[in-house]
């Protein structure tokens, strides 16, 4: 239907290494990384623990003083690339966490056989956490449309050999057509955009004319029988992402965590309400992560217009 796949091997894409074929041996600078866990964290935020301990504070020192990439030991045994600079990377470095509470749900949720769709995949992260759980009898689409982390993302397949990765190089809309992608500073990837940056200070790096794609017509192409769980994080565009997968959303009901967050969408004509409203039209309820257990919610609840959700469709919850 359209020309979706990369292949990996040809991805040579600013300063962004070309992945290599085996498991890179972990340096000095990868031994010193924090252990990571699978544990909720209540309340976290983005640098939460950095200093809570003398290791975590000494880490964050040190992190400052790192300039090439390097490997690290993850969950599950997994491998990742860090990046000097990057803010999602600092905190695996520093305390071995990133999004923990999302994390730890996915690990309960995920196992062998199921189908998971990453849509802003960034750096990877979400992606080879849920090929490993899924393993080789399921499959994982991962949608990021810069080509900087494209390249960053085939680096982490690569470095863990996983063969059940369907990487799509789109962004995600109610129609297809072409889109003005605004790329953030490696350092603040996860800010990337089609839209305007939902922070006043993250200054843009690039732009890019990216494709633009239904989720239902990309399901649709790659013939697949489930789609079980979904995580979408794209900086504002998850109200439209959701209206191009009203499919999906009537035909598997699958698990949703997504990002909810005003000043992102706001830059794209929706707001959190209308975002609830449509799942709510299609048969979801919507839970929050408890701040005083990093868990999910016990009943729905009223959300906040700057958190990730849970939608769950009907009234048993899948945790």
């Amino acid at each position: 239907m359209f020309n979706l796949f990369i292949d990996n091997q040809q991805s040579k894409i600013g300063n962004v290494p070309t992945p290599p074929h085996s498991n890179s041996p972990i340096r000095w600078s990868g031994l010193l990384a924090a252990k990571p866990d699978i544990k909720p964290y209540p309340a976290w935020a983005l640098g939460a623990g950095d200093t809570a301990t003398p290791s975590a504070y000494s880490r964050k020192i040190l992190w400052r003083w790192l300039r090439r990439p390097f490997d690290i030991q993850w969950l599950d045994g997994l491998h990742l690339r860090l990046y000097p600079g990057n803010e999602a990377c600092r905190c695996l470095f520093t305390t071995g966490r990133y999004e923990p509470n999302e994390f730890h749900l996915l690990s309960r949720l995920l196992r062998s056989g199921l189908t998971f769709i990453d849509a802003g995949a960034n750096l990877g992260l979400f992606t080879v956490f849920a090929a490993n759980r899924v393993g080789p009898a399921g499959t994982v689409l991962s949608i990021e449309p810069s080509r900087r982390e494209l390249a960053i993302i085939e680096t982490n397949i690569a470095l863990n050999r996983l063969e059940n990765i369907k990487l799509l190089p789109v962004a995600l809309s109610d129609q297809p057509g072409e889109v003005d992608l605004l790329v953030a500073p490696l350092a603040k990837s996860g800010h990337n955009t089609l839209g305007a940056f939902g922070f006043e200070d993250t200054a843009p790096d690039h732009r890019e004319r990216v494709s633009a794609q239904r989720l239902d017509d990309l399901v649709e192409s790659l013939h697949l029988a489930r789609v079980d769980v979904m995580k979408l994080d794209i900086e504002g565009a998850e109200l439209a992402a959701l209206r191009g997968a009203r499919g999906i959303l009537e035909r598997y009901h699958p698990t949703l965590l997504v990002e909810l967050s005003d000043r992102s969408l706001q830059h794209q004509q929706s707001t959190s309400r209308e975002v609830v409203a449509l799942l709510e039209l299609h048969g979801y309820q919507v839970y929050g992560f408890d701040r005083s257990t990093g868990l999910p919610a016990s009943s729905p609840g009223n959300v906040s217009g700057a958190e990730n959700v849970i939608a769950v469709w009907g009234d048993a919850p899948a945790w």
